[in-house]
């Protein structure tokens, strides 16, 4: 039995490469190795000839989906009422005042409300001393007047709105933990 090679002018039955074909191959096989390894000073990647959805423009992981909920969309927990100064005058406070509450008001007052407001809420927080520095009036004291006349709904409304430097604290903390700062504010007063 005769031995064809692949390559014209051979008929020795071996299958050589063409000349210098064998450097060619380790250079191409070490060029796919090195792109491979090339990457930014994070962690390097393969590459991908077919780029997979992970990898796109358009997306990264762990970033949320870039659609934004309709305006007027109503959540299914409900949708929070918005009032205005004089309607909130009236508003009761809807959770009951109770130990349970009157921790979780205190938890938010300590995190939101002493840097301003101080502990006891007199205005003495360790913020307030710049603030009157810089032009700003200083927190008020929250166990005086005006504060002791509002009504649960009116400060509410304050915590709930902001006013002046205090930001509006609607997109921090929820309905009920507002509520419940208002409770442990009346125990701060003495009420």
């Amino acid at each position: 039995m005769k031995s064809v090679s692949f390559y014209k002018g051979h008929r020795t039955g071996r299958r050589d490469f063409p000349k210098g074909g064998a450097r060619w191959a380790a250079l191409l096989l070490l060029a796919l190795v090195g792109a491979g390894c090339i990457g930014s000073s994070g962690p390097t990647y393969p590459r991908d000839i077919f780029r997979e959805m992970h990898y796109a423009q358009s997306y990264r992981v762990q970033e949320p989906p870039r659609l934004d909920v309709p305006e007027g969309a109503v959540p299914i927990t409900g949708r929070e009422v918005t009032y205005t100064q004089e309607e909130a005058k009236a508003l009761p406070n809807p959770y009951p005042r109770n130990t349970q509450t009157l921790a979780r008001g205190q938890k938010v007052f300590q995190i939101n409300c002493v840097v301003c407001h101080g502990a006891a809420g007199k205005g003495d927080g360790p913020v307030a001393d710049y603030l009157v520095r810089d032009k700003y009036n200083r927190p008020p004291n929250l166990t005086a007047d005006p504060t002791l006349g509002r009504t649960d709904g009116e400060i509410f409304f304050l915590v709930t709105k902001g006013i002046f430097v205090m930001p509006s604290f609607r997109k921090l903390l929820t309905e009920e933990e507002r509520w419940a700062v208002v409770h442990y504010m009346r125990t701060l007063q003495g009420k």
